[in-house]
């Protein structure tokens, strides 16, 4: 039987932590500001949505590596983008946000 884990860290432990990461950034930490928006163009959708989802993309890939390894580095692959893009997109919003 093969050992799942990342640096002995089971893999379904690490998805776990991926979702209620992303339970939090999408409940909890942007309430104050979701109460300020007035419209919602792509800029305030992609700071508000890629980061969760980044990160459940990211805990599907942990949940997917005992079963099919090669789908998860794609998850995973796709989840990094997701991430990249948020970076991006709030590395050009600067203050406005």
């Amino acid at each position: 039987m093969e050992n799942f884990s990342l640096f002995g860290i089971p893999y379904p432990l690490i998805g776990f932590v991926c979702f209620i990461l992303a339970a939090v950034f999408t409940y909890v930490w942007p309430k104050s500001k979701a109460k300020e928006l007035k419209t919602l163009n792509f800029p305030k959708f992609a700071l508000h949505y890629f980061h969760p989802l980044a990160w459940v993309l990211i805990g599907m890939a942990a949940f997917m590596q005992a079963r099919s390894p090669n789908v998860a580095v794609i998850v995973a692959g796709i989840g990094a983008l997701v991430y990249v893009m948020f970076i991006f997109i709030f590395a050009r919003s600067g203050s406005n946000s």
